[in-house]
């Protein structure tokens, strides 16, 4: 009798306990599905978190890109390993280029004009230099030229002396649809805007005016570099790297000859060799250091043996590639002034008026630069910028 009620309770037990593993793996699956979507939402909601910080972050990083990009420092060094790494990543240095260039104002304005600013300038140096130009941040693009940008340039061309430490020239470029380089520079006390317009032809550069300036005196052998970033960036135009290459050491060249037998002659001497070599096609060596004797004799300068092979190494390297030969021989007339009478006499009436075509040349203002400003130009650049009407009547009031 007593086994009889103590059997169901038995079996009841047994059926309780066997269903608990049951009731428990569908209390997890349910634990685990809530868990999960628990997860999934957090995860969301910290992605969202992460890009939100992450457009913020990039926001800030453009806007100290633009504003307070003053120092060389720190900044050079990460210039600089940053352009190791993308050379790692791409095929030429051509790529690099297109890719390490940014233009931080003005990117929707209505010009082709463009400005570079040297990045050790401060805030107020930048301002003058704008002044100068005749131009503002929101009228041009605008692009900075990092220390990393000219050791790229120049680096195995140039001595460390030379490219310097700090990067503080500045550039204007606009281009023209004819006339050849015309350059004007402001405080620039070694590299002369003749030195200039010759070596940006070598770079491959035709019709275009140029200003190459500084808030304070540099030699100038940096300018290049952000003129070639400007022009290629106006223009559209990727330039050879193998011209890059030749022009940068085209103005050394020259420079160190100019240390010898003055800028002048200097810019001459290189200007015809240059010219004589892509004229007659010559590429043989013997050829061209027979161009080089011909025309130092010319101009009564004496060469030592080893300026004459450096120029006669600088001239094998232009006759491997081709340029409009036209265009470089515009851009070296107006350095000799080889213009004829007739041709000067329309000139200066053109000049008078419909002005000179000399563009942004005749728009700066030598006082954002103070009272002891260097100017140069290889073209006269006493352009007008006034209406013809008002240019007439000034001519009869005798203004």
């Amino acid at each position: 009798m007593k086994m009889k009620k103590v059997l169901p309770i038995l079996m009841a037990a047994v059926l309780t306990t066997a269903s608990l593993p049951m009731m428990a793996n569908a209390s997890d699956a349910s634990s685990q599905t809530e868990s999960s979507t628990e997860s999934s939402e957090s995860t969301g909601d910290s992605s969202n978190s992460e890009k939100s910080s992450s457009s913020e972050s990039e926001a800030e990083d453009v806007t100290s890109d633009t504003q307070d990009k003053d120092t060389a420092g720190d900044n050079s060094d990460n210039s600089e390993n940053t352009k190791d790494s993308t050379a790692d990543t791409t095929d030429t240095d051509a790529e690099d280029s297109t890719d390490e260039t940014e233009v931080i104002e003005g990117d929707q304005v209505d010009t082709d004009n463009v400005v570079t600013l040297g990045e050790n300038l401060t805030t107020e140096q930048r301002d003058a230099m704008y002044k100068y130009f005749g131009t503002s941040a929101d009228k041009v693009r605008t692009i900075i030229v990092t220390h990393s940008d000219e050791v790229k340039y120049m680096e195995g061309i140039a001595t460390a002396e030379q490219i310097g430490n700090t990067t503080n020239s500045c550039a204007y470029v606009e281009p023209t649809n004819s006339g050849g380089i015309k350059v004007k520079t402001a405080n620039l006390n070694f590299v002369t805007s003749a030195m200039i317009a010759s070596t940006l032809t070598t770079a491959g550069m035709e019709n275009c005016n140029v200003i190459a300036a500084c808030p304070f005196e540099v030699s100038g052998t940096g300018a290049l570099t952000g003129i070639i970033m400007a022009y290629e960036t106006a223009s559209g135009e990727k330039l050879d790297e193998g011209k890059k290459e030749a022009a940068m050491e085209e103005l050394i060249t020259t420079g160190d000859l100019a240390d010898s037998i003055g800028s002048e002659e200097a810019t001459q001497v290189v200007g015809e060799v240059k010219e004589e070599i892509l004229d007659k096609g010559l590429t043989d060596p013997d050829e061209i250091g027979d161009a080089v004797d011909k025309i130092a004799e010319k101009h009564d300068v004496t060469l030592t043996d080893d300026q004459k092979q450096q120029l006669v190494s600088l001239m094998e390297k232009i006759s491997q590639y081709d340029y409009d030969l036209d265009s470089i021989k515009d851009t070296l007339n107006n350095l000799s002034g080889k213009v004829g009478a007739l041709e000067g006499v329309w000139n200066s009436v053109k000049s008078f008026f419909v002005g000179s075509g000399d563009g942004i040349l005749n728009d700066t203002d030598d006082s954002a630069l103070g009272s002891d400003i260097i100017t140069d130009s290889n073209v006269d650049v006493s352009g007008f910028k006034d209406g013809l009407l008002t240019r007439i009547i000034n001519f009869f009031k005798g203004e």
